[in-house]
Parts: C-alpha cells; sequence; structure tokens
C-alpha cells in the first residue's frame, strides 16, 4: 500500500513540476506553492450540520483539525485561482494543500509521529472526507507546540479527477494516513482504469 501511495505522490510530483508557472494558466491544474498550508491528510473529519458546494455540486460539509506546515506542497488551481495568497489574504487562513510526509503532527496530541498509509473500503458507515485546496481557519492556540486550522471540506467527494468534482460511491477503495477508527478520513478514491 506504502507503494501506491509512494508512486501516486511521485506522479502528481512530477506532474506539479511539468505544470509549474509564476502565475498558472487556468488550464494547469497542478502547481507547486512554497509557504505555509494546513496538512490534513492525517486527520479526520466530523459533520458540522451544514453543506459545502464544490464546483457546483453539493456535498455535506466536514470539519478537520490539522497541523499548519511551511514548505513545498501540491495545489490544484483549478479550485484555488492563485494558490501563493491565503483565502482571505492575511496570516489568518491558510489553504490545505497536499505532499507526502513520513511523519506529522497528529491528534489527539499532537506529536510528531510517523504516517500510515492505508486504504479502505468506503461503505455507507464508512466514508471519507476530502480537504484538498479548502479553506482553513488558523486556530490562535497552539496545542504541543503546533498550530493548528479549523479546515471545511466536502464528505464523500473525490480530490482526484482534479477538474471536476465527483462523489464516492460504496464499494470504492480510499487511501488515507488518517488512523484506524478517525471519523471521515481524509483521502480520496483510487483511481481504476477500466
Amino acid at each position: 500500500m506504502k507503494n501506491i501511495i509512494i508512486a501516486i505522490a511521485i506522479i502528481l510530483t512530477i506532474a506539479a513540476i511539468i505544470l509549474t508557472q509564476e502565475e498558472p494558466e487556468p488550464q494547469k491544474a497542478l502547481v507547486l506553492v512554497k509557504g505555509k498550508f494546513a496538512f490534513c491528510g492525517a486527520s479526520g473529519a466530523e459533520l458540522t450540520g451544514r453543506t459545502i458546494e464544490v464546483q457546483g455540486k453539493t456535498f455535506l460539509e466536514g470539519k478537520s483539525i490539522c497541523p499548519v506546515l511551511d514548505g513545498i506542497s501540491l495545489a490544484n488551481a483549478m479550485l484555488v485561482g492563485n494558490p501563493s495568497i491565503t483565502p482571505d489574504s492575511t496570516d489568518k487562513t491558510v489553504w490545505s494543500y497536499f505532499w507526502y510526509l513520513d511523519s506529522v503532527p497528529q491528534a489527539p496530541t499532537w506529536d510528531v509521529l510517523p504516517t500510515v498509509n492505508r486504504s479502505f473500503v468506503i461503505t455507507k458507515t464508512q466514508g471519507m472526507s476530502n480537504m484538498f485546496c479548502m479553506p482553513c481557519k488558523v486556530l490562535e492556540e497552539k496545542v504541543n507546540g503546533v498550530t493548528l486550522a479549523e479546515c471545511l471540506g466536502p464528505i464523500n467527494e473525490a480530490a482526484i479527477p482534479l477538474r471536476r468534482a465527483l462523489r464516492v460511491v460504496d464499494g470504492e477503495t480510499s487511501v488515507t494516513q488518517a488512523p484506524v477508527g478517525a471519523t471521515y478520513p481524509v483521502g480520496t478514491i483510487v483511481p481504476v482504469q477500466e
């Protein structure tokens, strides 16, 4: 499983490097960004009781608490027009981006722990959440020295494909680094070619 996630990360990274420009053109989806971002890949989400719209489609809204990191990350310019500018153009918000990490601060203690790559099957009782390129509010209080952000994103919406919102369905396999037992683990389905 780790090899699959590493392979996907390498492919996405290579694609991002090829597509990276000073100002991303609308037809280019993946771009590399340097700066602060929320990493939600090892988090779960909880329902907020509201809905959220992604590319014209409505989904149940989930909330994740994610560590704020500083460095290189991968963004989807189809969702975030200018990935270098925060959602409100201040340091009080960040976008949730992706990067393959072997260890990150994780709930509930926010100690830096190794990430565990795993997959699970979407069912009526086990959904997932997509927090890729979603807006996050930086929380004022650090926990265990870690800056955290509250991110809002769709429940049971796939991060891949990048150019349109797709609802995940029962029986699809999702990959995540969220621990077993996390509610609505942040991840995405594994694309299957037919």
